[in-house]
């Protein structure tokens, strides 16, 4: 009855889905040098800019079309990257007037979130946008899933704590996204509800809002594996509650997606939608093997009898889709290499039910009640690792043509509403210009809190202790 918790729960606890990435596609032949050839003559520090973009625009295309994608390398090109493009954008934005375009501006790009069989052509196309929002929106979505990735890789490694603030490192992006510049984008896009179906996931809302949720859970489960790979014994209640938090994001990650953006939901990955209808289950259950070791250890026994009993049926086949239990497992499915640690779980909570039980028959005789009552259920801990991004903010570029380019003349595309300034002055500084632009102005800090214990782990985990 003392068996110590099995190894299997780990990785069940653990498990993760790795994303594709956006990528630029690899026929584009864009050039902001070119496209702002004329805007940019007699400005030696604007074409300077210009030709570093296209310079780290390049080194991204080439991380995506390595043979084997570094994912740390793509990242570190992107972060230098986005605040290029929006220093770019700002300045198209703020001077309106003189910055004009000898070649359009055309941004191809290919969804990493979205699912090739599940599109009409039953493969991914490429999305085209003049938009510079778009480029920074696409560069900036990457970015998280690189960052992801990352991850993912620190997470096979068994470098739990990496892990998590990787994933709370994501969250933060797709939280800049879905809270910051996607609404401000939408808000002055003429044609948000005609490109609803057409865009790419990357760019609505209700994705990146889920998807934002979904890392902070990812997060926290490598909390959890933080806790189970140390040695001694964990503090039982404390997982069980930090599990029964993972399960709560994962269900309002999912219902985020289905009412807020059902037309993407339906172009996702139907294997990463099932791990994630397996991994809400078993974190459950997991909460649930747990509390039963809490309430065995405090001499509850037959609250703890009735809490494992209630630990191995969610741990059993569902029998209707949206029954209880576990989601049926595809024989060449990735949940397949995941049958030896749900066989390992299940046989080791039912030794150690039988234990328990034999255990209550001749010694406790502690009533067993049929669940687990309320009073006695474990209450979620959100511990909402999300770290704050920031976009960096350079100050516009100065544009201005002195004579107007052979072949006619076009305003490039921010993707937002423009602010007009008179003549051809040096552009204001960003301090001074989002004065005047309400939509840029950063709103208040959400406030978070925790339980104390939550709060000392989490602290634990960003440190890395």
């Amino acid at each position: 009855s003392d068996a110590p918790h099995p190894d299997s729960i780990l990785r069940l606890a653990s498990a993760v889905h790795r994303f594709a990435i956006p990528l630029i596609n690899p026929d584009d032949q864009l050039s902001f040098v070119e496209s702002f050839k004329t805007a940019t003559e007699g400005h030696a520090d604007t074409l300077d800019a210009m030709r570093k973009a296209d310079g780290r625009r390049e080194g991204v295309k080439k991380n995506m079309a390595a043979s084997e994608l570094n994912h740390a390398a793509l990242s570190a090109e992107l972060k230098e990257y986005i605040p290029m493009v929006n220093q770019i954008l700002l300045s198209c934005k703020f001077q309106p007037e003189v910055a004009r375009l000898d070649k359009r501006l055309f941004f191809s790009w290919r969804s990493g979130l979205e699912y090739a069989a599940n599109t009409k052509a039953k493969k991914k196309a490429y999305f085209d946008s003049e938009a510079l929002m778009f480029e920074l929106v696409l560069s900036m979505a990457t970015y998280a899933l690189s960052e992801s990735n990352v991850g993912c890789d620190s997470c096979v490694e068994g470098d739990f704590p990496n892990a998590s603030r990787q994933f709370a490192r994501t969250a933060g992006l797709f939280q800049h996204l879905g809270d910051e510049l996607l609404p401000n984008w939408m808000a002055n896009s003429k044609q948000h509800a005609e490109m609803e179906a057409e865009s790419l996931a990357e760019t609505r809302v209700g994705v990146c809002a889920a998807f934002a949720k979904l890392f902070q859970a990812m997060a926290q489960q490598m909390a959890v594996a933080t806790v189970l790979v140390k040695p001694g014994v964990p503090n039982y209640a404390l997982v069980g509650k930090l599990c029964v938090g993972i399960a709560d994001d994962l269900d309002a990650f999912v219902s985020a997606l289905r009412s807020k953006a059902p037309v993407h939901m339906a172009r996702l990955d139907p294997s990463f939608l099932t791990l994630t209808t397996f991994s809400v289950n078993v974190q459950r259950a997991v909460s649930l093997y747990f509390l039963a070791r809490s309430l065995w250890a405090g001499c509850e026994y037959g609250v703890a009898i009735a809490a494992l009993s209630e630990a191995t049926v969610a741990m059993r086949n569902r029998t209707t889709p949206t029954g209880r239990g576990l989601p049926e497992i595809d024989p060449r499915g990735p949940l397949q290499s995941l049958v030896s640690e749900i066989n390992g779980f299940r046989t080791h909570m039912a030794g150690l039910l039988q234990a328990w039980e034999k255990d209550n028959s001749l010694v406790y005789f502690d009533r067993v009640p049929p669940s687990v009552p309320a009073d006695k259920a474990l209450k979620a801990i959100h511990l909402k690792k999300s770290e704050e991004y920031v976009l960096e903010v350079r100050d516009p570029l100065p544009l201005g043509a002195q004579a107007e380019p052979a072949g006619g003349v076009r305003e490039p595309s921010t993707g937002s509403g423009n602010m007009r300034i008179g003549g051809n002055p040096p552009p204001p500084s960003y301090d001074k210009a989002v004065m005047n632009d309400p939509p840029l102005q950063g709103g208040p800090e959400l406030s978070r809190s925790d339980s104390d214990l939550a709060r000392e782990l989490h602290a634990k985990l960003n440190s890395g202790a």
